[in-house]
């Protein structure tokens, strides 16, 4: 069987972002391969500890793709902090006898956005509003190259790494099987002491907040970070987008920051969330013009929760700007310019350090060590999308006993998606319109 087969038989898709299916990425022909360890959400440590303990299976993983992409120079981005993660990956290269490049990042965000690794490595930005692959690159989670390699033993995408930090008894890194809830996560981690609690879904930067103990762990799942409900940042996540923009109007005073420090602008797009939220006081005719300056925001959060100091919401009303230009507006209009990066770009960095302080957290920056865990959950309930395309179509029936690693969802051949395979042992309890529920 084709190495691309095998990897789309065995349910590859980007672990670090939206979940695009691997196999297509591994189908193009290029001349760099990158793997992004840079992992840069604050608390969120699942791929160091990745690098760390499995530095051998990702550096196969990594082997198995330059030779499908028929890459000329493979380079890992990794933040130079991480002196335990890069000596394990040396070790792993140094066996492999490949040529392997280990590129160190400083210890700012977001440093491991796709945009960023490209630029800084391969020294060619990525077209606005294109993809590596216009300057010859690919870029693959850490994850990714591990999964990529346990495909070829035949082991499908059935367990997730992630980290459980915040307000639990004692943070960890563990790899669960997908469908595991978020009770039995916390349950993991020690428990907490919070009587009412919130849980940021994979980064309190790009992350999303919930209450509900019963979502699961998905293909894309980094971790979870558990925070007060009284905590500013929950609160923050609750206002509504009218509250935003009406703060936003009587409160901003065009200071720039949100621009100075954006990422994307540092890097020499044209993107500036001061101008965005000046159309907060303009008319919908007006609001179109200012609009365009939102059409390459990558949502990082910088503008939101650190630039603005008067707290408003830059990166809200800059979503909520895409959404009302067509989408020819937000991709054509860009392509044809010139990227050139900012000269005061590294300078502009934001330290991890800072970031934490100023989002709070700087108490729950602890050490999420990686365990080994024999854990088998009674109940899970894997998702029939977990990644980029059109979701999985269930191929068992309520009733049907089910092995570890037994196909129960698949993609028409001609449609862009991943299959969905059994994390546990057990029998199919319910079929919904977004899951499939095995209970041992």
């Amino acid at each position: 069987m084709k190495f691309v087969d095998k990897i789309k038989m065995n349910g590859v898709v980007g672990a670090g972002g939206a979940g695009f299916p691997t196999h297509i990425k591994m189908a193009a022909e290029v001349d760099w391969l990158l793997a992004n360890g840079a992992e840069c959400e604050p608390l969120m440590c699942k791929d160091n500890e990745l690098m760390i303990h499995f530095a051998d299976e990702i550096i196969r993983g990594m082997q198995y793709a330059a030779e499908s992409v028929q890459a000329k120079q493979c380079v890992i981005g990794i933040k130079s902090k991480n002196k335990e993660a890069i000596h394990s990956l040396r070790c792993a290269i140094k066996k492999s006898n490949l040529s392997i490049i280990i590129h160190e990042f400083e210890d700012y965000y977001p440093a491991g956005d796709e945009y960023e690794i490209v630029a800084t490595i391969t020294g060619k930005p990525i077209p606005a509003a294109g993809i590596p692959l216009d300057v010859g690159a690919v870029v693959c989670n850490v994850e990714s190259l591990y999964n990529i390699s346990n495909a070829m033993k035949n082991k499908p995408v059935i367990d997730k790494f992630l980290t459980i930090a915040g307000e639990v008894k004692n943070p960890i890194t563990v790899s669960v099987p997908i469908g595991t809830s978020y009770e039995d996560l916390l349950a993991l981690a020690g428990g907490t002491n919070l009587n009412t609690l919130a849980i940021c879904e994979n980064g309190l930067m790009m992350g999303s907040f919930t209450k509900d103990l019963q979502k699961y762990v998905t293909k894309q799942t980094g971790g979870i970070v558990i925070l007060p409900e009284t905590s500013q940042l929950v609160k923050r996540s609750q206002k509504t987008l009218p509250e935003m923009h009406r703060i936003g109007q009587s409160a901003c005073d065009q200071c720039n920051y949100c621009t100075e420090l954006c990422p994307r602008y540092l890097l020499g797009y044209d993107i500036q969330p001061h101008l965005v939220m000046r159309s907060l006081g303009f008319t919908a005719m007006g609001t179109d013009y200012w609009s365009e300056y939102a059409s390459l925001c990558c949502k990082c959060g910088l503008c939101t929760l650190y630039a603005c100091p008067e707290n408003l919401f830059p990166r809200e009303a800059c979503i909520q700007s895409i959404k009302n230009l067509s989408p020819q507006a937000h991709t054509d209009s860009k392509k044809a310019q010139v990227i050139k990066l900012h000269p005061m770009r590294s300078s502009r960095h934001v330290s991890s350090q800072m970031l934490m302080q100023r989002l709070g957290v700087t108490k729950y920056d602890i050490a999420a060590k990686y365990k080994s865990t024999s854990f088998h959950p009674g109940t899970v309930k894997i998702p029939l999308l977990q990644h980029t395309g059109v979701p999985a179509k269930p191929i068992v029936n309520i009733g049907d006993k089910i092995k570890r690693g037994q196909l129960i969802g698949s993609i028409p051949e001609d449609e862009l998606g991943s299959p969905i395979h059994a994390s546990i042992d057990g029998t199919v309890r319910e079929i919904g319109a977004e899951f499939i529920a095995i209970t041992r």
